[in-house]
This record gives C-alpha cells, sequence and structure tokens, in this order.
C-alpha cells in the first residue's frame, strides 16, 4: 500500500531532506521551495513533476488511508492544493494503492506526465464535468474495490484494475460542458464526426488514447501488444458504458446476472460463475466493470449530503449554461437545462428515489458492503425534501402575500372611487 505519511517525530530539515532526495539541500532552499509550492497552490496552476513529488511526500493527509474514506471530500482537498493539482495527486494515490505502479507494468518516469496531461486536457471552465470529477469518480470506483470483494468477484487482475482506473480519469477529458444532445441537435463537428453515436464518450476516448500515444505519456509502453489490445478494448467499453443511452440495458443485463447468483445459492457461489471460454469470461466481467464505473460516474448522489450537494449545485449550473445557449441558438431547450424553470429540490427526490436508489440497490445485491451508497442517497431524499418543503412553504406565503397585497390594492382603488 502506498504510504506517504510522514515520521511526525524527525525533524522539518531532515524530512525535507529526505522528500528531495538533495542531501545539499539546505533548510533556505527548502523554505523557497514550499513558498512556491504555495504560489502554484493559489494560483489554480498545476504542479511540475518534481513538486508533485515534494507535495505527496511532505503532506500526510495524502495517504491512501485517509483519501480512501467514505467520508472523504474532495473538495476540502481542491481548497488545499488547487483545482488542476488534484487530479495528478489522486491519480497517483490511487493508483499505487492497488500496487499499480510497478517499473514491471509501467514506466513511472512517465506516469506524472501523463497524470498532469490528463488534468490540463480538462476546462476548468466547465463547471462540473471537469478534472475534479475525473479525480472524484475514479476515487469512487477505488471506493467499491476497497470496500467489497469486488476484485474476486469480477476475477480482477493488475491490467484489469489499471484499465478502469485510467478509464476514470480520462473518461471526460476535453468535455466542453455540453450534452450528447445538444451536439446532435446542434450539428456540431463531433456529431458529425461520430455519426451522432455517444459523441462526447467518443471523443473522450480519441483524446485519451492520443495522449497515451505520445512518447512522453505512454504509460502503456511496456504492455505487450497482445495485452495493450486487450487494455484498450476494455477501456472503450468502460468509457462508452458512461453514456446513459446505455443504461436501461446495462441495469438490466445486471439485474438478470444477480438473479443467476441467487438461484445458483444465495450468492455464495457466484466467485465460481465466471467459469466458460475466455470469450465468455471477458464479456462477462466486462459487463460487472462497465456497471461499475457507470455507477461510480452517477456516484456524487450517494456522497454525504454536503458533498452531494455542491455537486448537484455544478452541474445545475453546466446544465444552464447549456440551456441559455440553446435558446439564443433557438434550439429545444434540453431536459433540466432551464434555468428559470427547473425545480432542482424537486427534481433530485424523484431523480434519486427514482432512478439512483434502484440503480444502486444492483450494486448493493453483489456487494453488502457498498450499503453506504443506498443510506447515503436516502439521506439526501430526506434532505432534498426538507428542501422543497422550505421552497413550498416559502412559495405558498410568497402568493398568499401577493394576494394580500392585490386585495389591499382593490380595496384602496375602491375608496379612491367612492372619495371622488
Amino acid at each position: 500500500k502506498y504510504n506517504t505519511e510522514i515520521n511526525l517525530k524527525k525533524s522539518k530539515k531532515s524530512a525535507n531532506k529526505n522528500l528531495l532526495n538533495d542531501d545539499k539541500l539546505n533548510t533556505a532552499n527548502n523554505i523557497k521551495e514550499m513558498k512556491y509550492i504555495e504560489k502554484l497552490n493559489k494560483s489554480g496552476y498545476n504542479l511540475s513533476i518534481n513538486n508533485l513529488d515534494l507535495l505527496l511526500s511532505n503532506e500526510p493527509n495524502f495517504s491512501p488511508k485517509l483519501i480512501l474514506r467514505k467520508e472523504f471530500n474532495i473538495f476540502d482537498l481542491e481548497k488545499r492544493v488547487g483545482h488542476k493539482n488534484v487530479l495528478p495527486i489522486m491519480g497517483r494515490i490511487l493508483l499505487d494503492s492497488f500496487g499499480l505502479i510497478n517499473d514491471k507494468i509501467m514506466p513511472i518516469d512517465k506516469l506524472d506526465s501523463f497524470l498532469i496531461s490528463i488534468a490540463n486536457q480538462y476546462f476548468a471552465t466547465t463547471l462540473y464535468h471537469n478534472s475534479l470529477h475525473g479525480s472524484d469518480i475514479t476515487h469512487t470506483i477505488c471506493l467499491f474495490f476497497n470496500n467489497s470483494n469486488a476484485e474476486e468477484v469480477c476475477h480482477t487482475k493488475a491490467i484489469d484494475l489499471l484499465s478502469i482506473i485510467v478509464s476514470g480519469l480520462g473518461h471526460d477529458i476535453g468535455h466542453p460542458g455540453l450534452t450528447n444532445n445538444f451536439q446532435v441537435n446542434s450539428l456540431s463537428d463531433l456529431a458529425i464526426t461520430y455519426n451522432d453515436n455517444s459523441c462526447l464518450e467518443n471523443y473522450h476516448l480519441a483524446k485519451l488514447f492520443k495522449t497515451l500515444r505520445k512518447d512522453e505519456t505512454n504509460i502503456f509502453e511496456k504492455l505487450t501488444t497482445q495485452d495493450f489490445k486487450k487494455i484498450r478494448k476494455k477501456m472503450v467499453s468502460e468509457i462508452l458504458a458512461t453514456d446513459m443511452v446505455h443504461h436501461g440495458e446495462n441495469i438490466t443485463l445486471i439485474r438478470s446476472k444477480i438473479k443467476a447468483w441467487q438461484e445458483v445459492g444465495g450468492g455464495q457461489t457466484r466467485f465460481n460463475l465466471l467459469t466458460g471460454n475466455e470469450k465468455t469470461k471477458f464479456d462477462e466481467q466486462q459487463l460487472l466493470l462497465n456497471y461499475l464505473i457507470h455507477m461510480a460516474d452517477l456516484g456524487h448522489n450517494t456522497k454525504k449530503f454536503e458533498i452531494s450537494r455542491t455537486w448537484v449545485k455544478l452541474l445545475c449550473e453546466e446544465f444552464w449554461k447549456q440551456g441559455d445557449k440553446e435558446k439564443s441558438k433557438g434550439l429545444p431547450i434540453s431536459f433540466m437545462c432551464d434555468r428559470n424553470n427547473t425545480d432542482v429540490p424537486g427534481s433530485q427526490v424523484g431523480f434519486l428515489r427514482g432512478f439512483i436508489v434502484s440503480s444502486f440497490d444492483c450494486l448493493v445485491s453483489m456487494f453488502p458492503n457498498l450499503r453506504f451508497t443506498i443510506e447515503n442517497a436516502e439521506n439526501n431524499i430526506k434532505e432534498w425534501q426538507k428542501l422543497q418543503d422550505e421552497k413550498n412553504l416559502l412559495g405558498f406565503t410568497q402568493e398568499k402575500d401577493k394576494e394580500k397585497k392585490e386585495e389591499e390594492e382593490v380595496i384602496e382603488s375602491e375608496n379612491i372611487d367612492e372619495v371622488d
């Protein structure tokens, strides 16, 4: 397991000396370096590779033990290190926590270049689908594996974990903040290039593999030709599975899988389920991995309310910006994209109750230890319902005040007529 915790008994000077691997570096230089990091953090610019090493080693809060908690708040990390620094830090820690930063698997010297490149290709101006979301979905994927026996059930090896983690980090790379629906309705370049089919997901995949193709960011260069073809096939399947149009079909397949497990023996023999030929094993495993990344993509709905509410606010603002653009172009305004006609608390109650809970119920049926996801979603329903009730009460009071004011104006007008 990745260990970045500092022995607090060591002196600051000696700790910095170890972190920087330079015996000649004096305390003054260390202070200067840390001030430079501070400046980068405040400005929001991404870290250099050397500074990423320094920051990771010097911050005990970046240990996997703390980051792989269910209560982890990625917005707190963003405040500490700056927006674009989150993905390189999270990518490094999460990959290493599963033993994937290994010279036999990948060229370690190219990993940071890859992570920083991915972070920089997300747009900070995209309010929801940015590098923070890429980091968060990857964190959620790792939470699923870390808090359940998913590795055993899915029969995952290093290449399988590597595929889904890298897919999570890059699954929305270059997202313009405009949905597939907008792309198709506006006949955008992406819609024309990808023939209206999963326009954004195909675009993200293309950008991700163009990055992986470059020598300086090719973390897959040590894979054999056969393994590279396998990981590419897996990543294509995983990222395409994040398109919501596939939700119904995939959930139906997962439910049939769960039913088969229950019939086999109450889930007790499910570890022996993937026993077909290699083609069948690959497809069955990929179905589960696709489902996990899709659930992680919806995972902000199953975080603690404070975190979930922040994500919802960002998503609504992104949708409303799209709605403004659709209105200005004379296009149909997409669902949830009209800022003047969206009941956020009400829509969240309906979405969580009618969609999220049932979707995550499948997840918990397979992995009972992930029940905290449904518990959080159910609590979020209660919190949104409170806000909805407050909004209704406010609206009712405002309506009554309006009626009272109108009555007073009518009475005043009648009084004036009588005087006249």
